[in-house]
């Protein structure tokens, strides 16, 4: 089998990070959502200050908006919730590549591409498809590990002394890469269900049971 293959021996540890990793993002992506549409604070005081005008009674914008944020906040502590979980997912994802996997994702992603000159030129495509691929893995991390030092600064900003308008850039940036991860999501499971199609058979079941030692 080629270094340049997908079909690899993926231990315990990695597939049980993986899986876990798949649920904190998952869940932190439809906690956004929530927040960003049903459980938005604007559309929801607006809609309460309505239906009680409509009752014939009046509410001031401010208590409007306080009931609207009373009813996200439950669903809102599950995105803190998934956000420290993602954090030490992240830690132990450090400790499964020293110990299990013995590679890091962006020195793996550098040796593909520096390993390509080697490449015979019938294997080039795929080889150069497998460096991008692994490339795109090395980004999350980075993208992931900002996202969760951004997060605890945002969360802890008051014990930080850092004021809630110098982080105003963070919280912009932390919100707008929420669409990298929508990106990476589609995209993985485009490129599972093309490789499942293809030359790639079994990449799912692999990540489940473990696949060949071979």
């Amino acid at each position: 089998m080629n270094n340049y293959s997908f079909k690899k021996y993926q231990p315990l540890s990695l597939r049980v990070w993986h899986w876990l990793n798949a649920l904190a993002i998952l869940g932190l992506l439809g906690t956004a959502f929530l927040r960003k549409t049903f459980l938005s604070w604007r559309t929801n005081s607006a809609l309460i200050e309505s239906k009680l005008q409509e009752a014939g009674t009046t509410i001031t914008p401010e208590l409007a908006k306080d009931i609207a944020v009373s009813i996200r906040t439950p669903m809102w502590d599950w995105h803190y919730v998934l956000g420290f979980t993602l954090g030490g997912l992240m830690l132990v994802r450090v400790l499964v590549g020293i110990f299990a996997v013995k590679k890091c994702p962006a020195t793996h992603a550098a040796e593909s591409a520096w390993n390509l000159r080697k490449v015979p030129a019938g294997q080039k495509t795929n080889a150069i498809h497998y460096t991008l691929v692994k490339s795109g893995y090395a980004l999350f991390y980075l993208v992931t590990v900002f996202m969760v030092v951004s997060g605890l600064t945002l969360y802890f900003k008051t014990e930080l002394g850092i004021s809630k308008e110098a982080l105003n850039p963070v919280k912009e940036v932390h919100e707008l890469m929420m669409w990298f991860f929508v990106a990476f999501v589609v995209g993985h499971i485009l490129g599972l269900v093309i490789a499942e199609n293809r030359h790639d058979q079994g990449l799912v079941s692999d990540m489940i049971h473990g696949g060949s030692k071979d």
